[in-house]
């Protein structure tokens, strides 16, 4: 298994909505949860409510647009999905793992997200992270641990 690099202070965190679709009133107090950890989020197109295709946080297509985007940038150091739900399974047929293989980096999210995290693991032998998400948790405020 590969361990992708840590998170520093400054580093570029893509936020990435692979399943449901974020509140809208959520959304900026989970981008403030993921400054107030010092970290740079860099929010893309599935986690703006108004891109929701039903329960989803956008469609298949721009789910897994998002997610390989992410790994793909140089420029970002990790990726976070901003919340779980349904749906993340939906993408795996739509994802290159070779790709994503070739940029390893730091992901976490839980709940439906597993089908991410066991996909990452078996088909590009990364290590992956279950944590609380932005939009699940961070976006009620962060306690001093």
């Amino acid at each position: 298994m590969l361990t992708p690099p840590s998170l520093y202070p400054g580093a570029r965190l893509a936020l990435v909505a692979p399943a449901s679709a974020v509140p809208e009133e959520r959304l900026q107090p989970a981008i403030d949860a993921v400054k107030a950890l010092g970290l740079e989020p860099v929010v893309f197109p599935s986690c703006y409510y108004v891109n929701r295709h039903g329960y989803f946080a956008a469609d298949d297509a721009q789910r897994a647009k998002d997610i390989q985007d992410a790994f793909s940038d140089s420029d970002i150091q990790g990726v976070m999905c901003i919340r779980g739900g349904y749906g993340a399974g939906r993408l795996l047929p739509l994802l290159n793992f070779r790709d994503i293989a070739r940029h390893p980096k730091f992901f976490a999210g839980y709940s439906d997200v597993t089908a991410l995290h066991i996909a990452l693991n078996q088909s590009c032998r990364l290590v992956t992270y279950h944590t609380p998400m932005p939009s699940t948790e961070w976006y009620k405020g962060l306690d001093e641990f």
